[in-house]
């Protein structure tokens, strides 16, 4: 006896229109970028911000500040270049480049400070203001100081907002000492 299969249904996914396209477009931006040395400038860009340090970007505050305060402040610094790699590199590519690589090297030099800014909130916190988008500075200068738990220290608060925007300019400098093509 053979068994009725009418109601059985074979399906046969639909192809996605411009998905190959896509992908060799992006392929061939990708392989612009790699030939033209923003890949790798990218990745150096990324690597030297990792070694940067609170004790370098401010040395008199941070000669003030408790260990725990510092990481707070070397987080809101990695957030801050994260952000400006994404605004201010030519590409998305090469910001994400960028970001790959400064986390790769504070995870290889500091695994500890790395499980810190990957498990923990505070760009959380931070994300949340630069969405709002009003009086971002003085904003993320509040958070760093909540964060530290000094919540209404107006040294604390000042020293997260010119942080946050010393950090984006040494950045800037950094992509224009680079002289990405493109940008």
């Amino acid at each position: 006896m053979r068994a009725n299969d009418d109601d059985i249904k074979i399906f046969h996914p639909q192809k996605k229109e411009g998905t190959v396209s896509e992908f060799a477009d992006l392929a061939a931006i990708m392989d612009e970028q790699r030939a033209n040395g923003n890949s790798m400038k990218a990745a150096i860009l990324g690597e030297r911000f990792a070694s940067l340090t609170p004790e370098e970007l401010c040395p008199g505050d941070a000669a003030k500040l408790e260990n725990s305060e510092l990481t707070q402040l070397r987080a809101l610094m990695v957030f801050s270049a994260q952000l400006a790699f994404h605004k201010y590199l030519p590409h998305t590519i090469l910001s994400t480049q960028a970001v790959n690589a400064m986390y790769s090297k504070t995870e290889q030099d500091a695994p500890g400070f790395y499980s810190v800014i990957s498990d923990g909130t505070s760009f959380s916190f931070y994300y949340l203001t630069e969405r709002k988008n009003v009086n971002v500075e003085r904003e993320i200068g509040r958070n760093y100081a909540m964060l530290c738990d000094r919540d209404d220290d107006e040294y604390m608060i000042n020293l997260g907002s010119r942080i946050y925007s010393e950090t984006e300019a040494k950045v800037m400098a950094l992509i224009e000492e680079f002289e990405f093509i493109g940008a």
